[in-house]
């Protein structure tokens, strides 16, 4: 677990990355992807690695710590924010890998993960591992990896494997990232920058030291970071970003409002009573936003480093604290476009870009708005089905 000091000193390493951020933006935005100044500083500062387990040669952040990393870089950039947090946090998940595969992955401690959670890929268990042949869409800042990881369902045949629990066995293979063929599909209106496109590979044999099998079990490592619910910390991390985009918005309506004079109004825009009410409202539902995500993930983050049990209705709350702190930010950043007016509509404006990053933020899996329902029944106490959790 990182000392306080250590926290923040991380975040110091953030906040001084700001500028780079900030004058590669629209770079990003341009080409499609994370400029390389940037993935290159990431990378050498041990952002792309802060949740990676020090034994293989990551930083170990603790989640608050890492959540605060992620709104301080996307309150600069949402896109740059973004790959921060899917690279960032993939180290969680690599704590699944068995040891020799990390060993290997990792014998350069700078080397960059991510990947694609969804099951799109097939897998045939082979003598010493797998062949797996499949295409992922949206892997966001796979063009700056080292190793990409995909889902892949194992197969005895033409059908899945079926685990004893009646589900379909899977795994997911880490290829190395000259295997991958990326495909050039990330053409979208929000989180341009990220890069976030499709890959393929086709009958690539993985060994199974490189591969975590699911469901995961025991984490190879211990540390409270791999205590903590891994999708209740990554829910955390996707709504973190919209949190720190969320912040820009609020920051540039104030800007705005200072200079901005409404055609035909002989005051500033500032002036207004309507803006007054619209500042006030987006506000309070950033921050409140914002300190329930921050209450939730802190109760739960005390519980793993005391390692006392987590229970089904702690990883519920952490839950649904993600998914209202996406939401809540994307109904601040919905108050200040508007507030904004036509100002707002321009390719200069960061207003629009804000616009148009949050509301790709909250159409991610995790934090969409209907997660709400899984949420609620596990706060009920309702038998349900628990994807992701």
């Amino acid at each position: 677990m990182m000392s306080s000091t250590q926290s923040e000193s991380l975040l110091d390493v953030a906040r001084s990355l700001v500028p780079l951020v900030k004058e590669h933006a629209q770079q990003g935005e341009r080409e499609r992807r994370l400029p390389d100044p940037v993935a290159r500083a990431f990378r050498e500062s041990g952002i792309f690695r802060m949740c990676r387990p020090r034994a293989s040669g990551g930083l170990e952040a603790d989640p608050l710590t890492t959540l605060r990393v992620i709104e301080e870089l996307s309150r600069a950039d949402g896109a740059a924010g973004w790959c921060a947090m899917i690279c960032g946090t993939t180290g969680a998940f690599e704590a699944y890998l068995p040891a020799e595969g990390a060993e290997e992955m990792y014998a350069s401690p700078d080397a960059v993960t991510a990947g694609v959670f969804a099951p799109s890929g097939r897998a045939i268990e082979v003598e010493g591992g797998y062949r797996v042949t499949g295409r992922w869409a949206m892997a966001s800042a796979c063009q700056h990896c080292d190793w990409l990881g995909g889902t892949a369902v194992v197969f005895d045949g033409a059908a899945p494997r079926m685990s004893p629990a009646g589900v379909p066995e899977a795994v997911v293979p880490m290829f190395r990232a000259s295997e991958c063929k990326i495909l050039d599909t990330w053409r979208v209106s929000g989180l341009a920058g990220t890069g976030s496109h499709d890959f393929e590979v086709a009958d690539v044999f993985v060994p199974s030291r490189r591969c975590i099998r699911l469901p995961m079990t025991a984490p190879t490592h211990p540390g409270a970071l791999f205590v903590f619910p891994l999708f209740g910390f990554l829910a955390s991390a996707v709504a973190s970003t919209a949190l720190g985009i969320a912040r820009e918005a609020l920051d540039e309506l104030m800007r705005l409002a200072a200079t901005k004079r409404p055609a035909g109004a002989m005051t500033s825009l500032a002036a207004r009573p309507s803006t007054a009410l619209v500042v006030a409202e987006a506000e309070a539902t950033l921050g409140a936003a914002r300190a329930y995500l921050v209450e939730a993930v802190g109760a739960v983050w005390d519980a793993a480093v005391a390692g006392a049990p987590i229970s089904l209705r702690e990883r519920a709350r952490v839950r649904l604290a993600a998914t209202n702190a996406a939401l809540g930010a994307a109904r601040a950043v919905d108050l200040a476009f508007t507030a904004g007016g036509a100002t707002a509509l321009y390719a200069e404006s960061p207003l629009q870009r804000c616009f148009r990053d949050v509301h790709a933020v909250t159409q991610h899996a995790l934090v969409a708005p209907q997660t709400r329902e899984v949420q609620g029944r596990v706060l009920l106490g309702l038998d349900t089905e628990l994807p992701m959790f």
